[in-house]
């Protein structure tokens, strides 16, 4: 049973004993509404002095029509708010985007290689300090493991001097994605005043001239490269033969050497896109969203007619060895192809290899992006439709300018 006990100094105060405990309390009438009553707290905690200014404070706010539980409730949606976390946030914006997986993996992957440790701290919490000092952290640990690994070659390989200075493409690819985060939320609020009262700190990069436009790699396979390439595809094409590309491998790195197709478009591509009847080839849901199809030629068509012996009912065209229901993951493909051939060389080397040949022949920019599925530029352009015959021709060409033996 409950009792109410009024207090003797301030009109509306009450203790309320419980044979849980008492507590203060404050009933009265809001400003043009009802009755309402606010515990202030238990009685072992607050005096009376203490209780009775409280009080006088709740019923202020009463007279001014002022609901101290609605602002009770703001307040700590605004402290929620406020206490939002790097973690939380990337949890949110992964909601509200459409992220290729791809595209997700390589973020989160990053966030939680660059910033794991921030993953606790408030947004709001994140100084412009520690994101310069970060910045800088990034690209020393990427120059570190570098150095670590150019010790570990042999002195007769050679060794690539990068276009750019080391770790600043992985400094500036975090906190790309780590100031996507801050703008996302850059609008919102936390009670009466913005969830990020300074803004976004990963500015200070770009105030301190930290941020430098790349230069885009130029790496592409000469004659003498893709020859000894077409030599080591043939020899992994035998069934002797002892190396160590596997049929994937050479089957792969030969599509997309004959066609400049990207590596997740190559070996993501389904059965259902490939039309023998027709000598076409789909790769849906490409980098721009649109559908790519591509004429076969003599090269792919065989290639196509290899994989179809081990289609089996399997929906890729290069499928997982461990799932055949999911798509290769061609992780170490490369790493390998490039000590059996001699030489390092990436998918995206043998993509700019099919433009810079396709130049020499003569093409045009037009023309070649058409092959590579570039988005058009500029209105005319978008008038310009490609066709079935021009691209095969293209392809056909390239086809037979790749190596010194024809096909």
């Amino acid at each position: 049973m409950t009792e109410w006990v009024k207090d003797k100094a301030i009109k509306g105060l009450y203790k309320r004993v419980r044979e849980s405990g008492e507590v203060w309390a404050v009933k009265s009438r809001i400003k043009g509404g009802k009755p309402i009553t606010i515990t202030i707290g238990n009685a072992s905690l607050f005096s009376a002095t203490d209780a009775r200014h409280q009080a006088k404070l709740i019923l202020s706010q009463l007279t001014l029509g002022i609901n101290p539980r609605e602002q009770q409730k703001k307040k700590q949606i605004a402290e929620k708010a406020r206490n939002l976390t790097l973690e939380g946030a990337v949890e949110q914006y992964q909601k509200n985007v459409t992220w290729k997986d791809k595209t997700r993996n390589d973020v989160i992957a990053t966030f939680k290689r660059r910033f794991s440790d921030w993953y606790k701290m408030p947004l709001a919490h994140i100084t412009k300090e520690m994101c310069l000092e970060r910045f800088m952290k990034i690209k020393e640990d990427v120059q570190t493991k570098r150095k670590k690994e150019t010790a570990r070659k042999s002195s007769q390989e050679l060794v690539i001097k990068p276009n750019n200075e080391i770790g600043l493409a992985e400094a500036q690819r975090a906190f790309r994605y780590l100031s996507s985060i801050y703008n996302h939320f850059l609008n919102d609020d936390a009670g009466e005043e913005k969830l990020l009262p300074k803004g976004n700190p990963c500015d200070i990069i770009k105030a301190k001239k930290l941020k430098r436009a790349l230069k885009p790699k130029e790496r592409f396979l000469d004659e003498v490269q893709r020859n000894a390439l077409y030599d080591t595809l043939s020899f992994a094409m035998h069934p002797d033969y002892p190396g160590i590309i596997k049929r994937d491998s050479a089957d792969l790195i030969w599509l997309i050497i004959h066609t400049g197709l990207r590596l997740d478009e190559a070996r993501t591509m389904l059965w259902s896109g490939v039309n023998n009847n027709k000598e076409v080839f789909t790769v849906f849901d490409t980098k721009n969203h649109k559908n790519h199809t591509l004429p076969m030629t003599d090269a792919t068509k065989s290639m196509f007619e290899r994989r179809a012996v081990l289609k089996n009912g399997h929906d890729y065209v290069f499928s997982s060895p461990l799932n055949k229901n999911t798509p290769l993951s061609a992780n170490r493909f490369f790493l390998r192809a490039s000590k059996e051939v001699g030489f390092d060389f990436s998918a995206h080397d043998l993509r700019r290899t099919v433009a810079t040949v396709a130049s020499e022949l003569g093409y045009d920019i037009d023309s070649i992006g058409m092959v590579l599925n570039h988005a058009k530029k500029g209105v005319t352009s978008g008038y310009v439709q490609q066709t079935h015959k021009r691209l095969k021709e293209i392809l056909e060409d390239i086809q037979n300018a790749l190596f010194n033996l024809p096909y």
